[in-house]
C-alpha cells in the first residue's frame, strides 16, 4: 500500500512539473502604448518609405493601443550599384543596397539607436519595363526584410532604464 501511493506521488510531481514555458513574450515592456513611426527618404516617388511604414505599423502597434510619447524614427537609403556584364554578354547585374538608421526614443530622450543594412541584386537587361519591375520587386523584398528586423529589435529589446512612454 505504502509503495502505491509512493509511486502515485511521484507520478503525480513528474507530470505536474513537466510543463511547456514558452522562451520568448509575445507582448513588449510598452504594450499598450503606440509608437509614433516617422520614416524619412530622399527618393520621393518610391513606395518604400509607405511600405516600410505600414509593415512595422502592423507589427508593433496595436489597434486598441493608447497614444503616447513613444517615437521611431527611420531613415532610409537607397542605392543602386553596377556588377558587371555576365558570361552572355546580354545582361548585366545591378544590386541594390538599402540602409537604415533608426532611433526609438521616449519621453525622457534616446533608447536604442543604430543601422541596419540589407543588399540584393536583379538581372538588368535591354528591357526597360523589366528593369523597372525587378528593380521594384528587389526593393519591396529588401523593405519587407528590414522592417521585421527592425520591428523584432524595437519590441525584443531590453533598455537600461526604464521605458516612460
Amino acid at each position: 500500500m505504502k509503495k502505491r501511493i509512493i509511486i502515485y506521488n511521484l507520478v503525480f510531481f513528474l507530470l505536474i512539473s513537466c510543463a511547456f514555458k514558452p522562451l520568448y513574450k509575445k507582448s513588449n515592456l510598452y504594450h499598450p502604448h503606440k509608437i509614433k513611426i516617422v520614416i524619412k527618404s530622399k527618393d520621393r516617388y518610391e513606395n518604400n518609405a509607405s511600405l516600410m511604414k505600414l509593415l512595422l505599423n502592423q507589427r508593433i502597434n496595436k489597434n486598441n493601443s493608447k497614444s503616447s510619447n513613444l517615437r521611431l524614427i527611420v531613415s532610409l537609403k537607397r542605392s543602386v550599384v553596377g556588377m558587371g556584364i555576365n558570361k552572355d554578354l546580354s545582361s548585366d547585374a545591378r544590386m541594390i543596397i538599402i540602409d537604415v538608421n533608426y532611433l526609438f526614443s521616449d519621453k525622457k530622450g534616446k533608447l536604442v539607436s543604430g543601422k541596419l543594412r540589407s543588399t540584393a541584386s536583379f538581372n538588368y537587361t535591354t528591357n526597360n519595363y523589366a528593369n523597372m519591375l525587378a528593380m521594384e520587386d528587389t526593393s519591396e523584398k529588401l523593405i519587407k526584410s528590414l522592417s521585421n528586423d527592425l520591428a523584432d529589435l524595437v519590441v525584443g529589446q531590453k533598455f537600461s532604464r526604464k521605458v516612460s512612454p
